[in-house]
């Protein structure tokens, strides 16, 4: 009997097959890699042609404009309006120090442009949901190889301690979403491609982003008691943001000596008393100089000065997107923003969809991080840019899922 004939030793055809995605990603996530350099400090060129490209793209294709997208846009142009009101001229506070100036167009301290372009961003991917059936599928492929590639490149060449371990983290935090799309309805390799995020981000001793990640991967687990009832699932993100702000409390009052050991054991001896313990309370009582409406805008924390011999006099940067919109908009700006994410969170709430159920993991993620890192409404706009598209068409899809259109 010839072999092409015995069954018996017959491969199937289609154990070589992968998706068309996992290789069209390969030169996509390699061009952005190369020519990273040049993204960074010609962003907003690239930006605007962007947004002249989007209208045609949606020309071509039927959106469906729901109630639930008009209200959030109405109250996302409330916030704009709160910001505005809120920018002054002249600063109201005469800048004690010269505030860190980034040389890269893709760092944005302006949280007025960054909302905007972030609301937009938001929009555009909830258009985007409705022009494919499968939307981030390729995305979740170019950054997999995109975060990889970077990741090894730093290891190689700086070793696992380097100066941009907060840059690395902060990437891993917001394509972790995407990335986790490549892994739905592959239980073991997700299990271990969690496993070597979170050692990956233990050996850069970037703790923030381990606890994200963490954070990112428990809500993962958990979603499926969560989405039982819409209340049990509201009252969940009420729970979590109030966490986080008890966690910034304690730490101020030095109420984790059990973390801060671990943190020495598991991250290079390093503490988790980095110097916020001691320039939070000097920043709150500038906050609680004007509590209600802020400084403006425009202000940033970078520009106030410490008046403790201890901190050197140095500047007082917050490196807490919480604060930083309590220093700038007041309570009446916080206020916006947790609105404004409840009803994010809101959006991601359903029975069975793989990508509201990884979108909410995100944005748990995203909350928990800003309380350690500048992120989302400040700083690099292409990390902030990639998170409100994601949480922009994550919503689109899950609206067309619940209603089954």
């Amino acid at each position: 009997m010839s072999m092409g004939k015995d069954k018996g030793i017959h491969i199937p055809s289609n154990l070589f097959m992968v998706n068309k995605e996992t290789v069209n990603a390969i030169p996509v996530a390699a061009l952005i890699v190369v020519f990273f350099p040049v993204l960074i400090t010609n962003f907003l060129t690239i930006s605007l042609y962007a947004l002249i490209i989007f209208p045609f793209f949606y020309c071509s294709t039927k959106i469906t404009v729901t109630r639930e997208l008009i209200i959030t846009t109405m109250i996302m142009s409330l916030g704009m309006f709160i910001m505005v009101y809120s920018y002054n001229k002249e600063p109201v506070i005469t800048a004690l120090v010269s505030p860190f100036t980034h040389h890269d167009s893709a760092q944005l301290r302006s949280m007025l442009l960054t909302s905007f372009i972030g609301f937009a961003v938001f929009i555009q991917g909830y258009f985007y949901s409705f022009t494919v059936k499968r939307p981030l599928s390729l995305l979740g492929y170019v950054f997999l190889y995109q975060w990889l590639l970077v990741g090894l490149y730093f290891i190689v060449t700086y070793g696992f301690i380097t100066g941009t371990n907060l840059e690395l983290g902060n990437l891993t935090i917001v394509l972790l979403p995407y990335m986790y799309l490549v892994f739905e309805g592959k239980s073991k390799l997700r299990l271990f491609f969690s496993s070597i995020v979170l050692l990956y981000l233990m050996l850069i001793s970037c703790r923030t982003a381990f606890v994200a990640a963490t954070v990112f991967f428990v809500t993962y687990y958990l979603y499926p008691y969560l989405v039982v009832n819409k209340r049990r699932y509201k009252l969940f993100f009420l729970f979590f943001i109030a966490m986080i702000f008890f966690s910034m409390a304690m730490y101020l009052l030095s109420g984790f000596d059990f973390i801060d050991d671990l943190s020495k054991m598991y991250f290079g001896g390093k503490s988790i008393k980095s110097g916020r313990e001691l320039l939070w309370p000097e920043l709150l009582t500038y906050i609680a100089d004007r509590p209600l409406l802020g400084y403006g805008i425009h202000q940033a924390s970078d520009y106030f000065r410490s008046t403790s011999e201890i901190l050197k006099f140095r500047s007082l940067s917050s490196h807490n997107i919480y604060l930083e919109v309590l220093l700038r908009g007041g309570i009446l700006l916080l206020l916006f923003f947790i609105i404004l994410f409840y009803r994010i969170w809101g959006f991601f709430y359903s029975i069975n969809n793989k990508i509201s159920r990884i979108a909410a993991s995100g944005f748990l993620a995203f909350l928990f991080v800003g309380a350690g890192l500048p992120i989302g409404l400040i700083g690099n706009i292409i990390l902030n840019t990639l998170l409100w598209f994601y949480w922009g068409v994550a919503a689109g899809n899950t609206w067309i899922k619940n209603h089954q259109i």
